[in-house]
């Protein structure tokens, strides 16, 4: 009965939500955040069905906050953060394994909505297929919805980047979705945090455009700020004595316990090259891993297309990149690199690709976006 409720309640959140982003950010199409709400739901009971014959993260997430008695000790960076979030909406509420996992699936769905709005409010293209323009159909990939939809780290974490990066978009008007999404990245996933940080640094260094000197200062000094307080934590979350993190002792066991499952990869073995591809593309048709390996091929089949012409866009056009796709691009590298040493099985290299492969499908929007703008310049008569 609970889930039936939790359900009605989160449409009528949605509801509302869904009225206020359309009439705030004029989206072009008016019914595609309830499409996207679809798909996410139609992927969240596929994810629970999948838990009922496959082990399932969120069934351990579920009986460790049912079965401790002290909210307070949950508060802690890592996996059991997502305990302490999931412990009153059980302990008091009494909601049921399924309740939980829908209500955090709607946090992976507010981080979809989070970089759709972002998109779509920074490219703008009039290439489109099936009536849907390029920035809606990448939000619609179900591999992004499939790994953001239960209770655990990839929801949560989902959300964090999420907020962070619509924040980071309009960061003068956008502070609290940025310290939001800061503290849920922190909180789960330090290093990832330290990783993009390090990107904005990075982009903000080489840009120059469009952003006055004495911001371009600040936000600097801001992120190195950060970048200083958050290093200690990431030191003791990874343990390290260094900011060598991939020296962890920690990661390389876990690295090594994953890629001894039925579906791991030796990706210690790996060089640099081999590790990022096994991470962004992997599976593909030639891996085959059962029904589900096979479906993610195709997608990833996708990205690897994606991959390519992105990329060739930054290399050729570099210079029509602003600030902040370029901050978006090292972003992306700089998850994708920590994400990927950790990667070894393949079941959690497609979950944890979910927080960083948004990033990849912005800057192909913005590719695409500049192409077609060359296009329209080339021949004027096709604008409008």
């Amino acid at each position: 009965m609970d889930i039936i409720i939790v359900i009605i309640l989160i449409l009528l959140l949605n509801s509302y939500l869904v009225k206020y982003f359309t009439s705030r950010y004029e989206l072009r199409f008016k019914n595609y955040l309830w499409t996207l709400f679809a798909v996410h739901f139609i992927l969240t009971c596929a994810y629970i069905f999948y838990t009922l014959t496959s082990r399932s993260d969120s069934a351990s997430y579920f009986l460790r906050s049912s079965e401790t008695t002290d909210w307070q000790s949950l508060y802690m960076t890592g996996t059991k953060f997502v305990g302490f979030l999931a412990w009153p909406f059980i302990n008091k509420l009494g909601l049921s394994y399924f309740s939980m996992n829908i209500l955090f699936s709607f946090f992976g769905y507010l981080g979809v909505v989070f970089f759709y709005l972002m998109a779509q409010e920074n490219i703008k293209t009039k290439i489109s297929f099936f009536g849907l323009s390029v920035v809606e159909l990448v939000f619609l990939f179900p591999n992004l919805h499939f790994w953001t939809s239960s209770l655990g780290k990839g929801s949560t974490i989902f959300l964090g980047i999420g907020l962070f990066t619509f924040g980071l978009s309009r960061f003068n008007r956008r502070i609290i979705p940025l310290i939001l999404g800061s503290y849920l990245i922190f909180m789960i996933r330090p290093h990832i945090l330290l990783a993009i940080v390090l990107a904005v640094i990075i982009g903000i260094f080489i840009t120059s455009a469009g952003i006055k000197p004495i911001v371009k200062w600040l936000i600097i000094i801001i992120a190195v700020t950060i970048f200083i307080n958050i290093s200690d934590s990431v030191l003791k979350f990874t343990d390290v004595d260094s900011l060598d993190i991939l020296s962890s002792s920690t990661l390389s066991h876990r690295t090594g316990e994953l890629g001894r499952s039925n579906s791991g990869v030796d990706i210690q073995n790996y060089n640099l090259f081999f590790k990022m591809f096994t991470f962004w593309f992997r599976p593909l048709f030639i891996d085959g891993l059962g029904i589900l390996g096979f479906i993610v091929s195709f997608e990833n089949a996708v990205s690897l297309l994606v991959f390519f012409f992105t990329f060739r866009s930054l290399f050729k056009n570099w210079s029509e990149w602003n600030g902040f796709f370029r901050i978006t691009f090292f972003i992306f590298l700089l998850t994708s690199f920590i994400l990927a040493q950790v990667s070894g099985n393949l079941g959690i290299a497609m979950r944890q690709k979910s927080q960083c492969i948004p990033f990849l499908y912005l800057l192909y929007c913005k590719a695409i976006s500049i192409k077609d703008s060359f296009t329209q310049q080339r021949n004027p008569s096709k604008i409008g």
